[in-house]
């Protein structure tokens, strides 16, 4: 293509683009209408004003500059050397420079520059960085003139424009889980890039440092394989020339954005799959620090390994659901020293900066975090330090309004540092001996590898086994059937369980023989357990060669009093097809009564679109130990009997009517529900399927009636018109069945009918009008007395639970843990009690209206605003 034509299509492009994006943002226009339903946010079209802000004591939060329209969504934001702002958008081209100047006056107000030059053909970017002279740019979003990939534009005539293009290497990947932003390396080194799951792995010119394989290393029942490998969200390292390209860390879902703290540590904030949430392998957005060679474990399908898996790299903190975007370490800030040492990450979704406060433990980090800044209608892309030493975060994305504020500190600076400049523990330096082995792999490193493969800190750990890894393994797999430290053993065996070709994984077995479960730590338990699901994974074992050898050995462990060892047990028992746990997970998964992990509970109100799952799980846990162990039990084919069978149904039928998850919770119920079925003979199957999930709220007090239906979503001006147009007479009978059939009897007294656990309702037709009483019932949360809001408990042993608190004492605390079964409770010993949380949820679920018909609709409030008088004028048509 000559250079005319591609500036013509350019040019042609960015009007048509401009043009598109003009009409879809008017003031009332909705520029979602012909998106699909993933791409809306759930945010307010235009940026927050500065007044309707949160943050912490002392700092305060201004808007600096509204971007106009027509100049895009801005999502990449930077600073150049001489401390003026960069920005991009997402979805057209230009970049656009700001130059901030004391804007607490108002006659000045920032410059706002597109420039000219290279960077007029540049834009749809999720990262920018000015370093080492040169604006480094990673185009993200799929266009007609920019292919996706790493580019470096420089000014080579000092004009203070830039003229220069390159396109350092392309990235196959794009949108929002391709290619993001990148960080230049401590000492000017380099460049790091990280990369959402969506994207591919350039070529390289090293070896990865993840040592890597094409498969799951996760065994999954029938019915839940992923064809997802390791190699999933990636760190990518390199020069400033973009060239001698390594992985340096992978196995993350979606981060944004990554950062190095003082001590050359390397932090990104990865995100969560929202519609796992619910689901026992939901991982919640978290910081994860990046060692050499990390591998994070994100899979699909419910193929995620779990923290505890000893080859992977976890958490260094779980912050709950959100969408991560930019962040950065506040060094250099004009903030107190705590927050100048604080890690500042961006949640888009939840409109939140998180202060996370980082204290060297070992060979890595433990972790508090706080929110920062928060407020609605705050999708926050990026973030950047300015020169003046105040923080700058954009708002923007996918087509919202953008707009740039300022974070400025004008408190008393009382120093109170988390994560001083101190000394860091020996544990560090160790690990970082171990990781230039990864690079450098010699076999004169053997003795020290070895020496720490039995180490007590699991970071150390880590590095010793990707070094022995990286070493041939002939070298050194001898030694491990001659060392007698297990868990020196026990980490050797496991880097041989990785390297070993499938024809020698039985010798990995054989080596386990003889150690007992129940004369080991809990985490020496896990690391065994997971040796064994490695040689599974990576090999074609006959298994009736293994049952011998290992069923003993797992039946005398299960069950475990810990329950991460029990879930791993019950894996590996059911993958053996050993069908004595039937019983025992049946009773397992007929005790949960729901709990949930980590939701993010302070402030998913801000987003309704995407903080409804999360109101729905704190009405109504999810049940985490039932879905695992009904997964499990698809291995186990033969040695059920009948009544087993038709109760597994019953409690999947149970879980799906009475608890409640993220968009894909249902999806996995029925997912488990179908391989099961497939399973049976035609009489059994035919009994199973007769077993279905109710919709309806279930008491055991109560025999409700199912709604006539159907029913619709309704609506408080749909309903209040539904009321005021009746086309048949309303009855007092029709108002109580109604009433029922919308379960409002298993919480309301009624008359002399109805539960006690809500407020009663004989008197609501004399208080309130017609209207009232809708908008309570389709918005339960918009007023919420002390006396009814949810409730989240949490234990000294980390244990939460959601609902109402019905009854406490000196001793216990009794607590309704499911909005649909009122009457399920559970008791907490007072002492045991570590927080209580309350939050702006009812107990009473928003959708109760939805399965009634619009006659059933017309008799319920009928029947409330009469206070159930078959007199009452409304009945004789008045």
């Amino acid at each position: 293509m000559n250079a005319v034509r591609k500036l013509f299509l350019f040019s042609l492009f960015a009007v048509l683009a401009s043009s598109a994006f003009s009409q879809k943002t008017g003031s009332e226009a909705d520029p979602y209408e012909d998106d699909p339903y993933w791409y809306k946010p759930g945010h307010a079209i235009n940026p927050a004003a500065a007044a309707s802000i949160q943050t912490l004591p002392g700092f305060t939060v201004d808007r600096v500059l509204t971007v106009p329209k027509e100049l895009g969504s801005w999502t990449a934001l930077c600073v150049d050397p001489q401390g003026r702002l960069i920005a991009s958008a997402q979805h057209l081209p230009g970049l656009y420079r700001i130059n901030i100047t004391d804007t607490d006056h108002s006659d000045q107000r920032p410059k706002l520059e597109k420039l000219s030059g290279a960077a007029e053909q540049m834009g749809w970017s999720q990262g920018l960085l000015h370093a080492f002279g040169s604006l480094y740019v990673t185009v993200a979003e799929s266009n007609l003139v920019k292919e996706t990939g790493l580019y470096r534009i420089t000014d080579t005539n000092g004009d203070d424009q830039y003229d220069k293009t390159e396109l350092l290497f392309p990235l196959d990947g794009s949108g929002e889980h391709g290619p993001h932003n990148l960080v230049q390396s401590p000492a000017e080194r380099g460049l790091y890039l990280i990369c959402g799951n969506n994207t591919r792995i350039p070529d390289t010119d090293r070896p990865v440092l993840p040592v890597s394989t094409e498969g799951l290393d996760h065994i999954l029942p029938p019915g839940f394989n992923s064809s997802r490998h390791s190699i999933a969200g990636f760190v990518l390292r390199f020069d400033k020339e973009g060239r001698n390209r390594q992985v340096f860390a992978s196995g993350l879902r979606n981060s944004y954005d990554l950062a190095f703290n003082k001590h050359g540590d390397l932090f990104t904030f990865d995100s969560d799959m929202e519609w796992d949430l619910g689901t026992p392998w939901y991982r919640p957005t978290r910081i994860c620090h990046i060692v050499s060679g990390a591998e994070f474990g994100w899979r699909e399908n419910g193929a995620n390994w779990p923290d505890h898996f000893e080859d992977s790299s976890g958490p260094v903190i779980n912050i709950g659901p959100g969408s991560p975007t930019g962040m950065i370490f506040g060094y250099g800030s004009s903030f107190p020293e705590k927050y100048q040492n604080a890690l500042f990450v961006c949640d888009w979704t939840f409109a939140a900066i998180h202060a996370v406060h980082l204290k060297p433990v070992g060979a890595s980090y433990h972790a508090e975090f706080e929110e920062f800044v928060g407020g609605a209608g705050l999708p926050i892309t990026d973030i950047a330090l300015g020169k003046d030493g105040a923080l700058y975060f954009i708002v923007g994305g996918r087509r919202l309004g953008s707009a740039i504020y300022r974070v400025k500190y004008n408190g008393t600076d009382e120093s109170s540092p988390f994560l001083t400049t101190a000394a860091l523990p020996k544990e560090h330096a160790t690990r970082r001996e171990l990781e230039n082995y990864h690079e450098f792999p010699l076999r004169e490193n053997l003795d020290n590898i070895w020496k720490h493969l039995g180490c007590d800190d699991r970071s150390v750990r880590f590095a010793a086994r990707v070094a022995l890894e990286k070493l041939p393994v002939d070298i050194w797999k001898n030694r491990v059937g001659e060392e007698a430290d297990l868990d020196t053993r026990l980490t050797a065996l496991l880097a041989l369980a990785r390297q070993s070709p499938p024809e020698e994984l039985r010798n990995v077995v054989r080596a386990l023989t003889g150690l007992s479960l129940l004369d080991v730590t809990p985490s020496q338990r896990l690391r065994i357990l997971r040796i064994c699901e490695l040689v599974f994974a990576r090999s074609d074992l006959p298994h009736d060669s293994l049952k011998q050898t290992l069923l003993p050995t797992l039946k005398r462990a299960f069950p475990d009093d810990d329950p991460i060892v029990n879930r791993e047990l019950s894996r590996l028992l059911c993958y053996l097809g050993n069908h004595s746990v039937i019983p025992v997970l049946l009773t397992a998964m007929r005790q949960d009564v729901g709990a949930f992990t980590h939701y993010g509970l302070h402030n998913f109100s801000r987003n309704p679109k995407y903080g409804k799952a999360i109101r729905d799980i704190l009405e109504s846990a999810p049940l985490l130990d039932r879905m695992h162990y009904a997964k499990m039990l698809l291995w186990i084919k033969e040695g059920w009997t009948e009544k087993q069978r038709l109760e597994y149904f019953e409690l999947i039928a149970d879980a799906k009517s009475s608890s409640k998850g993220g968009y894909w919770y249902r999806k996995f119920w029925n997912q488990i529900r179908e391989v099961a079925l497939s399973q049976l003979d035609a009489d059994l199957k035919n009994k199973a399927e007769q077993i279905v999930a109710v919709t309806q709220i279930q008491s055991e007090d109560f025999d409700l009636p199912t709604p006539i239906g159907p029913g619709q979503a309704w609506t408080l001006q749909s309903a209040l018109r539904s009321f005021a147009n009746q086309s048949k007479p309303i009855s007092i009978e029709a108002g109580k069945r109604a009433y029922a059939a919308a379960a409002c009897i298993t919480c309301h007294r009624m008359g002399l009918e109805g539960s006690a656990i809500g407020p009663d309702l004989s008197a609501l037709g004399q208080r309130f009008t017609p209207s009232d009483i809708l908008e309570a019932i389709i918005d339960p949360n918009r007023a919420i007395s002390d006396q009814y809001r949810m409730t989240v408990v949490t234990t000294i042993l980390g244990e939460s639970y959601s609902g109402q608190i019905v009854a406490r004492d000196d001793k216990r605390l009794r607590l309704a843990t499911n909005v649909l079964r009122p009457s399920q409770t559970i008791s907490i010993a007072t002492d045991t009690i570590a927080s209580e949380q309350a939050l702006p949820v009812s107990t009473m679920p928003d959708n109760l209206l939805d399965s009634l018909s619009e006659y059933e609709l017309q008799n319920l409030l009928a029947y409330l605003v009469s206070n159930a008088d078959p007199n009452h004028p409304i009945y004789r048509g008045d």
